[in-house]
């Protein structure tokens, strides 16, 4: 993929069978909701500082994304039904 490659988008790994493209390019995290398969970024103000506390012999981190996953909490939701 030409875009890719230029930078202009980010390829956003699911699992092995879905990606998605996102034109934000710069080093964030993302919630994916599993009920409407919709990825939403999270603002940077919203996540506290990460700490890795071991890296691989050899490497740098380059940057830390954080994918979370979110679905429906439908044990709550029988509560209020």
């Amino acid at each position: 993929m030409h875009l890719k490659k230029k930078g202009y988008l980010k390829e956003i790994s699911i699992d092995s069978h879905k990606s998605y493209f996102d034109t934000n390019t710069s080093a964030h995290h993302h919630f994916f909701d599993e009920d409407t398969h919709q990825l939403i970024d999270i603002d940077k103000n919203d996540i506290d500082k990460i700490n890795i506390k071991k890296n691989i012999p050899g490497k740098k981190i380059n940057s830390i994304e954080v994918l979370v996953r979110v679905a429906s909490d439908t044990q709550n939701q029988k509560k209020f039904n």
